[in-house]
């Protein structure tokens, strides 16, 4: 624990091009969740819109910083310097999907950690290099911080019925759903510029992978559709649906 306090004392941090490339990914998630609410039913307010897009903003940002600080912990845990890269074309394909959808689907792409290995932290490991199932366990780490973070609200909302807790609440389910989405990242044709979280679980262990989305999914429907919270059912669901992909996909 002290060893890695001081990992952290002395490489954790943002920077400032992260940040500001955070802070893009935000403002962009922030006008897909906020499109149907820039008004009173039919009826447009851009005093109310602008309110609620700035609301939205900071509950993205907060929790979004989340995600990443602790994608970024587990990595220097495990001897890698991590760095945050939005997507420009995620942007693209959420602006698309919000209007074609009139803010119905509200799909956007929380970008993804690089990461590069650190000798000096990596000094013992057996082949040092970076490893397909260190990387998965990095990526797991942050959609894992979010559905945590829900379990913990879950009582508070369920006793008060908040519609800011909700809102909080719904944020955190997205982000973790949408960071799993095994996408790979094209800047260009044909120019691989790395992947999602979802991908680099997916490529770590495609078994994992199916267990941890399915997982997340049915949690989020779960909660979305019948306002149940409960990480046993989601579970059950996430183990079954598993256990029957391994055996028609890989036992092969």
């Amino acid at each position: 624990m002290n060893e890695l306090l001081t990992r952290c004392e002395k490489r954790f941090r943002f920077s400032k091009r992260e940040l500001f490339q955070l802070i893009i990914t935000v403002l962009v998630a922030a006008f897909v969740l906020s499109f149907r609410n820039w008004g009173v039913g039919e009826e447009f307010s851009f005093d109310e819109g602008l309110t609620n897009l700035l609301l939205t903003a900071i509950i993205v940002f907060i929790f979004l910083i989340i995600h990443f600080s602790v994608q970024k912990i587990v990595a220097l845990k495990m001897g890698y310097k991590s760095e945050y890269r939005y997507w420009i074309n995620g942007f693209l394909i959420s602006l698309i999907v919000v209007f074609l959808t009139e803010g119905h689907f509200p799909l956007f792409f929380t970008g993804s950690l690089w990461h590069e290995v650190i000798p000096k932290l990596r000094v013992g490991v057996f082949r040092g290099g970076a490893k397909h199932k260190d990387i998965g366990i990095i990526a797991f780490s942050g959609p894992l911080i979010n559905i945590l973070l829900v379990g913990l609200l879950a009582p508070i909302y369920l006793a008060t019925e908040s519609s800011f807790l909700h809102s909080i609440i719904f944020v955190n389910l997205l982000i973790a759903i949408f960071s799993l989405l095994p996408l790979p990242t094209f800047e260009k044709l044909r120019q691989f510029k790395g992947g999602t979280t979802g991908l680099y679980l997916f490529i770590a262990s495609r078994w994992v992978f199916v267990l941890v989305f399915v997982t997340t999914l049915a949690y989020t429907v779960l909660i979305l559709l019948a306002n149940v919270f409960s990480y046993i059912i989601a579970l059950a669901i996430g183990i079954i649906t598993t256990v029957v992909y391994y055996f028609v996909y890989e036992s092969k």
